[in-house]
């Protein structure tokens, strides 16, 4: 592709601001994919950033992670891509080469590079990205639901967790998921679709709890106004006990405590909520009732690979939940997400829609 020709991006310059530029198209390099973006997903970390409150991201900066888009370009690659080849992009660029890479949790490489952390993210009409960072997926799955496959490979990794065999069947028939935001959903989708027979979702916002039982929650919980102790008793009442497995997709003090009161005896507790780094817990609770407690960072190449299956299987026939801005107005799109959290769950933004 030309090096004179541009392309427009949106950059985060600060708090509350995002900005939309100019610049030049990037140059696919050797074993580079160059990836004209068809859509790019909003991510909660993304979110705090935008608000002023991620210590990991600095502006000013390009965000963007969650992306599928076609190839158009590529060099010197092992791969013999063909232009028009849709992807989607794993956002993590580990080494390959120690410890946590050979035992295929990329996720965890020592030195690897988030990209809209470490790198510039994909709020851009066209990103080159590392070819093993490519995956291809099918063309019906460009658009909205090919920008699913990053936070839906998270929800795939901690069902994995909490609730299926190493085989991949379905080992508990309750499951509680705590948050109803993008990554909840897609764990209360998944689940759903593994054959997890009880899914209670909960939430603050009722519109939320109404997308998790289209999506496979057979109940719900609405937390506003209700105790840590309100919403174990609750969940008790709807299973006639507590939860065989739990999964924290908040990251919130009371969301944690609230997973960790409704796990039942030899339950499995997932944590995959980041935001608050120090939590007060009942460990003594934890440990009376044997709970096996685990923690879900991100996801592995296989997670992604069987994201990306699970929606080329249709598991997500409605889609009616993400709403869709144009690159152009991502400024906006950041200030509804945060202003109306009751009208928008999920944003994809578009960089090549009017």
């Amino acid at each position: 592709m030309s090096e004179s020709k541009t392309m427009e991006v949106l950059e985060w310059t600060g708090t509350r601001r995002m900005e939309v530029k100019s610049l030049p198209v990037p140059e696919a390099r050797a074993g580079e994919v160059l990836v004209q973006v068809d859509s790019v997903g909003i991510c909660g970390s993304e979110l705090e950033a935008y608000l002023g409150v991620s210590p990991a991201r600095q502006p000013p900066l390009v965000l963007g992670h969650e992306l599928c888009g076609t190839v158009v370009d590529s060099q010197s690659c092992e791969r013999d891509w063909k232009n028009g080849t849709p992807v989607a992009v794993y956002p993590i660029l580990p080494c390959f080469d120690c410890d946590f890479c050979k035992s295929e949790n990329v996720q965890l490489c020592r030195t690897r590079k988030l990209m809209s952390m470490h790198t510039p993210g994909a709020y851009a009409g066209y990103i080159a990205v590392d070819e093993r960072m490519a995956f291809e997926i099918p063309p019906s799955l460009l658009g909205p639901a090919g920008s699913l496959v990053e936070p839906l490979a998270t929800a795939v990794q901690s069902v994995k967790k909490g609730c299926l065999t190493p085989t991949g069947e379905a080992q508990v028939k309750t499951l509680v998921v705590v948050g109803a935001g993008p990554i909840g959903l897609l764990t209360v989708a998944y689940a759903a679709m593994k054959g997890v027979e009880r899914i209670v979702a909960i939430d603050l916002v009722d519109s939320r709890l109404e997308i998790a039982r289209r999506l496979g929650a057979t109940d719900v919980v609405s937390s506003r106004g209700l105790s840590v102790e309100d919403v174990s008793n609750a969940v008790a009442e709807i299973l006639g006990d507590h939860a065989e497995s739990v999964i924290e997709c908040v990251g919130l003090a009371v969301t944690r405590q609230m997973a960790t009161a409704c796990i039942a005896p030899l339950g499995k507790l997932v944590l995959v909520g980041l935001h608050t780094p120090v939590t007060e817990l009942d460990f003594n609770h934890l440990i009376r009732s044997q709970v096996d407690c685990f923690a879900s960072y991100a996801s592995r190449f296989d997670d992604f690979e069987d994201a990306i299956e699970a929606l080329a299987s249709g598991m997500l026939a409605d889609l009616d939940w993400i709403a869709l801005y144009p690159l152009s107005e991502g400024d906006r799109a950041y200030s509804e997400l945060v202003d109306r959290p009751q009208d928008l769950c999920k944003v994809v933004l578009r960089p090549h829609v009017g």
